[in-house]
């Protein structure tokens, strides 16, 4: 029987993770397994293992590995399939896959797209968009997946498109700080699925800089949070690894 097994990142901000079960129970209603769990890779409850051994106990002997992430990193690459790993060693007759991440999907392009034109952007001013992204100090992949996302919007909004990160470079307070003095109104996307402690760092540091330079208007965009177009995305994922 299969099952599939939703992962989060996870918060320290309890209405991010609250949101995030939300979101995961609108997809579930999507899928027709009846076996359906989610786990969080940090900061919250219940663990990828508890989640996993659920889904074995109630009868599961596929699971199919759904991590809620936008680009592969650290996370992706090392940190879940060691304990995957971990889980097909006690259970070996159990048999488990992982669907790709979906940053770079078009249903996702056309998500930040429609999020930065909501903000009401002008093409004939002096305006710019700056998106931030989680980022890794140890892997240089999501950097490059953004400097990507940045160019394919660049190309439709035809606006300038600039990329940041949290945790690798180019450095978000620096970048951002870096374009302001150049045009009337920044707006800044935050290339994250849901809201947590990031994206009120972000804002923090574009309040701190708006009132060192205050001729340029800066703007923080919604998150992604749940939206049809990521609700399809997963669901995209799912389907090309089950067929």
């Amino acid at each position: 029987m299969r099952a599939i097994i939703y992962i989060g990142n996870g918060t320290q901000l309890a209405e991010g993770n609250a949101e995030f079960r939300t979101f995961i129970n609108q997809i579930k209603t999507k899928r027709p397994e009846t076996i359906q769990e989610l786990g969080f890779l940090h900061m919250s409850y219940p663990t990828i293992e508890i989640a996993c051994e659920k889904a074995i106990i109630a009868g599961a002997d596929e699971l199919i590995v759904v991590p809620v992430f936008l680009f592969s990193a650290t996370n992706i690459k090392h940190e879940i399939p060691k304990i995957l790993q971990s889980l097909k060693h006690k259970h070996p007759t159990i048999t488990i896959k992982m669907t790709e991440t979906f940053g770079f999907d078009p249903e996702i392009i056309s998500l930040a797209k429609e999020i930065i034109l909501q903000t009401s952007i002008d093409t004939t001013n002096s305006e710019a968009v700056l998106l931030v992204g989680l980022g890794s100090e140890r892997d240089e992949e999501p950097a490059k997946r953004l400097y990507s996302v940045a160019q394919l919007l660049e190309s439709q909004l035809h606006i300038p498109v600039f990329h940041s990160e949290i945790m690798g470079e180019p450095a978000f307070s620096n970048k951002l700080e870096e374009i302001i003095p150049r045009y009337e109104k920044v707006f800044i996307l935050p290339y994250f699925l849901f809201t947590g402690a990031h994206v009120v760092a972000i804002d923090q540091a574009r309040l701190h800089l708006q009132k060192i330079y205050p001729n340029c208007q800066t703007v923080l965009c919604e998150s992604f949070h749940y939206h049809p177009l990521l609700e399809q995305a997963i669901l995209h994922k799912i389907t090309e690894l089950t067929g």
